[in-house]
């Protein structure tokens, strides 16, 4: 007698429904794809091809699909977008990320770890309101403090900001991923870029040296990273561009990231800017 053993259990609770086809859960035909959507839903299903997934598609329970076959266990940790398909029960799973046409990207959403809902869309930016120098403040002291408005902000008269956006560039996708930042620079980049905040000939300036005055969740600490901020048309914030070093940030600035990685910053974070 063959015994199978897995030391991996799934993340989700064995109630989770999942999706899989009659063949599989009817017609007892082996589990030979298993996928773990973008979206959070698991998928597992045989080798049959299906020309209306309508008219087989079932919504079982994850403990169900695991006692009708022990080997999916070895799936348990399956990234986000992957599949792993097999020729039959016996062989190995092999694992591939899944290619999304630029239609689904846009239907993918994602499940919220801090309310525990799923959301449909999937926010492209996010960001502080404020440097975080300002949350540091007593809040009965901010008032006297601090000057703050959507764009600017002056703090004791010693600190300078200036609120710009970071891009990263989303593999399969046109549309940009945006962090909201603030830039802390001198006095005196700060009041040539309010002096010419209306000036249409503003994007002939050079760059102004910075540091970045936000803490990005999901980063080590990218407070004092140092930048360069980059003016655009009037009306328009500031690109920063961070200056070359070994940070994760810099780093996918540079190469850009995959779905996957926006998917998990809407499910870690619950709050755009």
């Amino acid at each position: 007698m063959r015994f199978f053993f897995s030391s991996k259990k799934f993340k989700a609770p064995l109630n989770t429904a999942v999706f899989s086809t009659t063949y599989v859960i009817k017609e007892k035909s082996p589990i030979l794809l298993v996928s773990h959507e973008a979206d959070g839903d698991w998928q597992f299903m045989g080798g049959e091809p299906i020309e209306d997934y309508r008219k087989v598609v079932m919504v079982v329970s994850l403990e169900s699909i695991i006692k009708k076959d022990k080997t999916v266990l070895q799936l348990a940790d399956l990234p986000l977008g992957y599949q792993a398909t097999r020729k039959t029960k016996k062989d190995k799973w092999e694992i591939v990320k899944i290619i999304y046409s630029p239609e689904e990207l846009k239907e993918i959403g994602y499940y919220c770890s801090k309310c525990g809902v799923y959301h449909n869309e999937i926010p492209m930016a996010y960001g502080a309101a404020a440097p975080a120098l300002f949350y540091l403040i007593a809040e009965d002291q901010r008032e006297a403090r601090c000057d703050l408005t959507d764009d600017q902000c002056i703090i004791d008269e010693e600190h300078f900001y200036i609120k710009g956006r970071i891009k990263l560039n989303v593999d399969g996708i046109s549309e940009q991923f945006l962090w909201i930042v603030w830039v802390e620079l001198n006095k005196k980049d700060f009041d040539r870029y309010i002096e010419l905040w209306e000036d249409e000939n503003r994007i002939l300036e050079a760059p102004y040296p910075g540091e970045l005055a936000s803490q990005l969740e999901l980063y080590p600490q990218t407070i004092g990273l140092h930048v360069n901020l980059i003016h655009q048309n009037v009306g328009i914030r500031p690109f920063v561009e961070l200056q070359a070093c070994n940070h994760p940030l810099f780093l996918e600035q540079e190469s850009g990231i995959d779905i996957n990685r926006v998917v998990e910053f809407a499910s870690r974070l619950s709050v755009t800017h």
